[in-house]
């Protein structure tokens, strides 16, 4: 499960930055932070990591390390912001949340893209505590709370990526079909080029004139 989480979470991530035409630089580390940011949860118990009832004080602050966790296991080997949306992918911009409750506007955009992309694939994809949404209702909740827990910016880049381009993730998942839902068309994703994880170009190009139906991300290891 936190492998298909992981892969997801990047696919959205990267259709994320596409629409705010992000660099071919900033899609790498998009898609990479959203393959690691839960890399710390392997650190998690089974039985607290899946457990389908409310968690105990002890379980809940077990969760709660796998920021810091993950960011001990990569910090020293990817680029600083794929590191920070490691650590950071938790905070929220009223600074609610985990783990230091920092205010999530001064996060690198990396961050709070993979901050929407997580939650997104989690509340459509469902979770065995909680129960599946509509990808509707979830862009619905995640605008709602755009200003409080998520970037405004970046979550009115996930309606525009569903209206304009359908659902980014090759295999969604367990979601739910509603007969007017968005749409969902797959998108292909080449992984044949090498990886760089400078600094992004400070001119955006369009990640997707390469093709008119692929976004072309470098090899990541």
């Amino acid at each position: 499960p936190l492998a298909g989480h992981a892969r997801r979470t990047a696919e959205v991530a990267v259709a994320i930055g596409g629409a705010l035409r992000c660099d071919i630089e900033m899609l790498d580390m998009l898609y990479l932070a959203g393959q690691l940011h839960d890399i710390g949860k392997l650190g998690v118990t089974e039985s607290t990591l899946w457990k389908p009832a409310g968690l105990s004080h002890a379980e809940w602050r077990e969760i709660r390390t796998h920021p810091e966790e993950g960011h001990r296991l990569v910090a020293d080997v990817v680029h600083r912001d794929v590191a920070s949306a490691v650590l950071y992918h938790h905070e929220r911009l009223d600074r609610g949340g985990y783990p230091f409750g920092i205010d999530a506007r001064s996060l690198p955009l990396v961050a709070r893209v993979v901050t929407v992309a997580d939650a997104f694939d989690a509340m459509t994809a469902g979770r065995p505590y909680q129960t599946a949404v509509t990808v509707r209702a979830a862009i619905d909740e995640i605008e709602r709370c755009a200003g409080t827990q998520f970037d405004g910016d970046v979550a009115a880049a996930l309606r525009r990526v569903y209206l304009n381009r359908g659902d980014p993730r090759i295999t969604p998942g367990n979601l739910i079909e509603e007969p007017e839902s968005l749409p969902v068309v797959p998108e292909m994703i080449d992984l044949t080029d090498a990886p760089s994880y400078g600094p992004p170009d400070p001119s955006p190009a369009d990640p997707f004139e390469h093709s008119p139906s692929m976004v072309r991300l470098r090899r990541l290891g």
